[in-house]
This record gives structure tokens, C-alpha cells and sequence, in this order.
């Protein structure tokens, strides 16, 4: 049994490997994995920021409201890009056909790298909301 931390990174690494299959449901998982890469990503930079995340509400929202709210452009950024990999990644879970997903696949990899790429170049005090208490 592992004892250290998960490292969601690999969710990516992931995400690749099962892109490279062929069945629908590989890609499907896939984009998923590709999301909650960028979700914990941005999870972790959130309570380092000390916001509070309650449990048992939508957390997904309440993190990005985080990225959506700050003043800061590149967190409106982070915000909009988070916005479209939950789209895919609700269509892939919950969409019955998910048409052209083999072409649509590279980009969302592209775009989950974007982000975590655009977060870490982020000050590390961001996000931050004007005027609220963390």
C-alpha cells in the first residue's frame, strides 16, 4: 500500500497512455484524467492561498469561482480554460455520443498542459478576491 502523497501529475502521464488506445472509453477516461489533473492543480494552489473549500458543496465550483472572481487576467485565463476542460470532461462522462472525441483529444491534453503551465508561472499569491475574506 502506498504511503506517499499522490502525485497528480501522473493523472496526466495517465491520460496519455490511454489516449494511445483505441476504444472510446480509453479516450472518455482520458479526458477526465486530463481534468482532474488541472483541478488539483489548482485545488492545491487554493488552499495554499488559505480559501476555504467546504465539503459536501460542488467543490469543482467553488475552486474555480476562485480563478473566476480574481482580479487578476491570467486567473480569468486559468478560469476560462478550467470552464472548457470540465465541459469535455462532463460531456465524456455523462454524453451518450461524443462525436469526433479522437480529434478532440490532443487538444484537451494540450489545453490541461496550458494550464498547469499558466499556473505555475501565476504569482504564487494568486488567486486572490478583492474586498472578501479568503
Amino acid at each position: 500500500m502506498a504511503t506517499d502523497p499522490f502525485d497528480w501529475p501522473d493523472f496526466l502521464l495517465l491520460a496519455d497512455e490511454l489516449s494511445a488506445r483505441p476504444e472510446e472509453s480509453c479516450l472518455r477516461t482520458a479526458i477526465g484524467r486530463a481534468y482532474y489533473y488541472a483541478y488539483h492543480l489548482a485545488r492545491q494552489r487554493v488552499l495554499a492561498n488559505g480559501f476555504d473549500i467546504s465539503r459536501g458543496g460542488d467543490t469543482h465550483k467553488q475552486i474555480w469561482e476562485k480563478f473566476g472572481n480574481s482580479p487578476e487576467p491570467a486567473c480569468k485565463k486559468l478560469y476560462a480554460r478550467a470552464t472548457t476542460l470540465k465541459e469535455k470532461r462532463q460531456r465524456a462522462d455523462y454524453e451518450k455520443h461524443y462525436a469526433r472525441i479522437q480529434d478532440e483529444f490532443p487538444a484537451v491534453l494540450d489545453l490541461a498542459r496550458k494550464f498547469a503551465t499558466e499556473l505555475s508561472a501565476l504569482p504564487a499569491r494568486h488567486p486572490v478576491i478583492l474586498g472578501t475574506r479568503n
